[in-house]
């Protein structure tokens, strides 16, 4: 907390620790190198966290990235998008733990999933996961879609976001 400018922090942690009867003795982990976010009002310390990794690391996550492929089209490039959305949710959500079927996935993807009037859709978990990632893949691909007819990419991302 010292080393993040938090000196009031610090103090208390250390104050409280010896009151416990705890032998306190600061050190400080990082190399003096090391990058920390600025901290903000209001922001939590995993976002912080992130931002501080990122800027440690950037440079490096970069470099490790292929120059990216030119997009010939919109269309054709969304087309790839969507020929991976089977393959993709069935194996996000069984990492996530929800026992899914290709078969559930794909009457997601084609409207065919009807929780009004199948009950099995209506009372499964996983049919609702399914669908909540269907929705999330259908925004990340219309984000693409803005992003590649050139909308700013940063401010589409940062924007708020409302499931419809």
């Amino acid at each position: 907390m010292r080393r993040i400018g938090r000196t009031t922090v610090a103090d208390e942690i250390s104050t409280a620790m010896a009151r416990a009867g705890y032998e306190v003795r600061e050190t400080d982990p990082f190399t003096p190198d090391r990058v920390f976010a600025e901290i903000q009002t209001g922001t939590s310390a995993l976002a912080m966290r992130i931002r501080g990794l990122w800027a440690a690391m950037r440079e490096r996550v970069i470099d490790a990235f292929p120059e990216p492929r030119p997009i010939d089209s919109t269309d054709d490039y969304l087309k790839r998008v969507d020929s991976v959305y089977d393959h993709d949710a069935y194996h996000s959500l069984s990492i996530e733990g929800y026992r899914v079927t290709p078969e559930l996935v794909a009457r997601v993807r084609t409207g065919a999933w009807d929780p009004d009037r199948n009950p099995g859709d209506h009372e499964t978990r996983a049919a609702l996961a399914a669908r909540g990632y269907w929705l999330a893949f259908q925004s990340v691909k219309k984000g693409i879609a803005s992003i590649l007819a050139d909308a700013a990419s940063a401010a589409w991302v940062r924007a708020p976001r409302h499931s419809g």
